[in-house]
């Protein structure tokens, strides 16, 4: 399982993070043969120009936003992966002219792992922005449904579909899409899963609703049975509806998602999950730790191979990307 939870954040830190890897491999090379470190200026100014492009991107696109959360947030993030950029460049000239400077080299390492750090949360920030925005879709439709038992006729019921369509269809193809930008194989299924829900139970509501109605007239007790069932399917949309909002927020994987699962289900995802954590410790130890950093680098490479190997006899689709530098 991918240590990112959208493609659209694996595409744009993958580049990234290659750059910023051959850093801590030219920083590690010099190390241990205890050379000169070459000059960095060139693959550091490409780390630099590839986050001045992103947050150059992401700064336009907070003003025009209306999210107040996004402007609010946004600002220290660009802030820090604008000052983690500059200590690379700083770190870069100091090296230039003193390859053996110990303040160069930890300034080197600390503004690699700021990048990586400051690029994640610059990332997570807009992609919460973006899922906000399918989130008070499904609100909205939540919001017609509390509308219904106040339907009475059936010219009130063409109102309610008319205005109810366009919101639905707009949420499910939202929804959609979302789905298919997921990393994370659990949440496209259980998102799935809801939407098919909602889909379904659509004509079902319509059809209650209409059944309410038609009973108002022949009256006894198939109208209490018609408010029931009506009711019943309002509740059931709903749960879906807040399913779906739930999982639309979720970036991790817990057992409590794995027991949406049956048996066979729930074994192979938890031998998913037990490669993908062995993996993102790794990963953890690398961006984490500035004093481990040189080792753990081969460690971490050595960790996605092994778990990307065990991944992909059960699904071919599952790929780990990783950029190892020969010698």
């Amino acid at each position: 399982m991918p240590v990112f939870h959208t493609k659209t954040i694996e595409s744009i830190l993958e580049p990234v993070a290659q750059q910023v890897s051959r850093l801590v491999i030219l920083h590690e090379e010099s190390s241990d043969d205890n050379n000169l470190i070459p000059d960095l200026s060139k693959p550091v100014q490409i780390v630099k120009s590839a986050v001045d492009n992103l947050v150059k991107v992401i700064h336009e696109t907070c003003l025009t936003s209306t999210d107040d959360l996004l402007r609010s947030d946004m600002p220290q993030a660009l802030a820090r992966v604008n000052k983690a950029s500059t200590l690379l460049i700083d770190a870069a000239h100091i090296l230039k002219y003193e390859p053996c400077s110990i303040k160069g080299r930890q300034m080197l390492i600390e503004g690699a792992r700021c990048i990586l750090q400051g690029i994640s949360a610059l990332l997570l920030t807009f992609d919460e922005s973006e899922v906000r925005k399918i989130v008070i879709i499904c609100q909205h439709v939540l919001n017609h449904l509390s509308y219904v038992e106040m339907i009475e006729t059936i010219e009130q019921l063409v109102d309610f579909v008319k205005n109810l369509t366009p919101i639905l269809t707009r949420m499910s193809k939202e929804v959609d899409l979302r789905i298919k930008e997921l990393t994370h194989i659990i949440h496209r299924q259980l998102l799935t899963r809801s939407l098919e829900q909602v889909k379904t139970l659509t004509p079902l509501l319509i059809s209650s609703i209409n059944v309410y109605i038609t009973s108002k007239y022949t009256g006894g007790h198939t109208i209490v049975e018609s408010i029931e069932n009506r009711d019943y399917v309002v509740n059931k949309m709903s749960d879906e509806l807040g399913e779906i909002i739930r999982i639309l927020q979720l970036i991790t994987i817990d057992d409590v998602l794995l027991n949406e699962f049956d048996e066979d289900e729930q074994h192979n995802l938890k031998k998913l999950l037990v490669y993908s954590e062995e993996d993102a410790e790794a990963t953890e130890m690398l961006i984490s730790n500035a004093q481990n950093l040189m080792q753990s680098i081969k460690e971490t490479v050595k960790a996605a191979e092994i778990a990307s190997d065990k991944l992909r006899p059960m699904d071919n689709k599952i790929r780990l990307r990783w950029t190892r530098r020969t010698r």
